[in-house]
C-alpha cells in the first residue's frame, strides 16, 4: 500500500504555477489528480520524487461537463455536497450530532490545557498567560513578532510602569511595544494631527533613550483587515493591562473568576460573565486610535473597538480557557475547572473560518447547531481528526459511524463513545486547489 497526500488541480500545468515544486510541503504527496493536461509536464516534487499523474476527463461521460458546467462550478458543487458523515447525521437524532460536536469541543479545550502545562512548570502562570494573549492578539500574521514583545518586556516588569498615572504609563508601556515592533522608525506623520504628531515623536524620543533596538521580528503591515492592525491591538491591550494589571494581572483575572463563581449557578450568568469580560478589554470612547490604523495612514470613516467581540473570542478560546485550566488541573482545582467549563458553554463564536465552513457543508446538520464557541471549537476539531487525520480518506472515515453510535438517554444528555484510535494516527492532507 501506499500512503501519502493526493493534490487536485483543473490543469496539470496548475502544479507548476502553484509553485510546488520549490515547496517541501508537497513533498509528501503520492498521485496528482488533473481533469485535463494530457501533455504537461510531471509533476516533480521539492525532493526530486515524479508522483504519477491521473487525468480524469478521458474516463468521465462526455456529457458530465457539459452538464455541470465550466470546470470551477463542477468543483464548487463538489465542495458543497455533505459527504458521508452527513448523510449519517440525517438519519440521526439531531442531538447525535450536537454531541459529538460538544465532545470534540471538550477534548480540543482539554489538548490545549495539556500542551500548555509543561510551560506552567512552578510558575503561578502570569507570564505564559500574557505570552499568549500576546500570540493571539497578532494572530495569524504577527503571532511570532507579539510573541517576542511578550519575552523581551516580561509582565512583571511592566506592572510598575502601570502604576504610574495614566499618560506616563501610556507612554512608557507602549513606546516599548511600539519601538521594538519597528512602529517608531522614520519621521512623525503630518502636522495635519497635532496630537497623533506629539504621540508619536515622544514616544520615539522615550524610545531612542532607552537605547534599544527593534527586536528581530518586526510587525508584518497589511496583509488584513484594516482594523486588525497590529497598533491597534497594542494599544487596546495597553487599555485592558492598565485597567487589570496594576497590582497584578494574573490577580486581576482571578478576581473576576472569583466573581463569576459567585453567579455560577444563577440566571445572570451569561450576561454578567459577557459583560464583565467585554468590560475588561473595553476602549475609551476618547481614544483616538479607534479610527487609527497607523501613524502614517489616514484616519477611518468610523469608529470601532480595538479588541473587538471576535477577536475576544478568539483569546477566550486560545489563550484565557486553557491556561486557567491548566492552572486549574495542576492544582487540582475542580470548582475553577467546572466554572471554566461553564464559561465555555456561554461564549459567541469568532467570525466563520474556512475550517467551520468546510465542516458545515460535509455535515449537513439536520438542524442549527448552536452558535456558540463551544460548537465552533468542536467543529475545528472534528475536521483536525476526521478529515486530516484518516489517510483512508472519506470513504473510511470513522465518523459517520461515531454519529450513529451515540446514545441519547432520558435526560437528554449524550454518550459519545471514542473512535478506533487505530483509524486516528496520520496527520495527512489531501490538497484541493481551483
Amino acid at each position: 500500500d501506499i500512503f501519502g497526500d493526493v493534490e487536485v488541480h483543473l490543469q496539470a500545468e496548475d502544479w507548476w504555477a502553484h509553485g510546488h515544486r520549490a515547496d517541501p510541503a508537497y513533498d509528501r504527496v503520492v498521485l496528482h489528480v488533473v481533469l485535463t493536461g494530457r501533455d504537461a509536464l510531471p509533476a516533480e516534487r521539492a525532493d526530486g520524487g515524479l508522483p504519477p499523474v491521473f487525468v480524469a476527463a478521458p474516463v468521465l461521460p462526455l456529457n458530465l461537463t457539459a452538464l455541470l458546467g465550466e470546470p470551477e462550478e463542477m468543483l464548487r458543487r463538489y465542495e458543497s455536497l455533505p459527504g458521508r458523515c452527513g448523510l449519517r447525521s440525517a438519519q440521526a437524532p439531531p442531538e447525535a450530532l450536537i454531541g459529538v460536536v460538544r465532545h470534540a469541543a471538550e477534548a480540543r479545550a482539554r489538548q490545549k490545557a495539556e500542551r500548555l502545562t509543561p510551560q506552567l512548570g512552578n510558575a503561578d502562570g502570569e507570564q505564559l498567560l500574557y505570552g499568549q494573549v500576546f500570540r493571539y492578539l497578532g494572530y495569524p500574521n504577527n503571532a511570532t513578532a507579539f510573541e517576542g514583545l511578550a519575552e523581551r518586556f516580561p509582565i512583571a516588569e511592566l506592572v510598575p510602569l502601570l502604576r504610574q498615572p495614566y499618560a506616563a504609563a501610556r507612554a512608557a508601556v507602549l513606546c516599548r511595544w511600539f519601538g521594538a515592533a519597528g512602529l517608531l522608525e522614520g519621521t512623525p506623520p503630518p502636522a495635519s494631527g497635532p496630537a497623533l504628531h506629539e504621540e508619536f515623536r515622544q514616544w520615539q524620543t522615550q524610545w531612542r533613550a532607552l537605547g534599544q533596538l527593534p527586536g528581530p521580528h518586526p510587525v508584518r503591515m497589511g496583509g488584513g483587515r484594516p482594523w486588525n492592525a497590529p497598533e491597534r491591538r497594542l494599544v487596546g491591550l495597553f487599555h485592558h493591562l492598565y485597567r487589570v494589571g496594576q497590582e497584578g494581572w494574573l490577580r486581576g483575572w482571578l478576581a473576576f473568576l472569583l466573581h463569576l463563581d459567585a453567579a455560577r449557578d444563577e440566571a445572570r450568568f451569561t450576561n454578567e460573565a459577557l459583560t464583565e469580560l467585554r468590560r475588561l478589554f473595553e476602549t475609551p470612547t476618547w481614544e483616538p486610535w479607534r479610527t487609527l490604523v497607523a501613524f502614517h495612514h489616514p484616519p477611518l470613516r468610523r469608529t470601532a473597538a480595538l479588541i473587538g467581540r471576535e477577536r475576544l473570542s478568539v483569546l477566550a478560546a486560545n489563550a484565557l480557557l486553557p491556561v486557567f485550566l491548566a492552572i486549574a488541573r495542576r492544582n487540582g482545582d475542580v470548582e475553577l475547572e467546572k466554572l471554566l467549563y461553564r464559561l465555555f458553554l456561554i461564549m459567541p463564536p469568532e467570525g466563520a473560518n474556512k475550517h467551520t465552513r468546510f465542516m458545515l457543508k460535509r455535515l449537513a446538520p439536520p438542524v442549527p447547531l448552536p452558535r456558540t464557541l463551544r460548537t465552533q471549537q468542536g467543529l475545528i476539531q472534528i475536521r483536525k481528526d476526521f478529515c486530516e487525520g484518516f489517510e483512508e480518506g472519506c470513504a473510511s472515515c470513522g465518523l459517520p459511524d461515531l454519529i450513529a453510535s451515540v446514545s441519547i438517554t432520558n435526560a437528554g444528555t449524550t454518550t459519545v463513545e471514542p473512535p478506533d484510535e487505530s483509524s486516528a494516527e496520520s496527520e495527512d492532507v489531501a490538497h484541493v486547489e481551483r
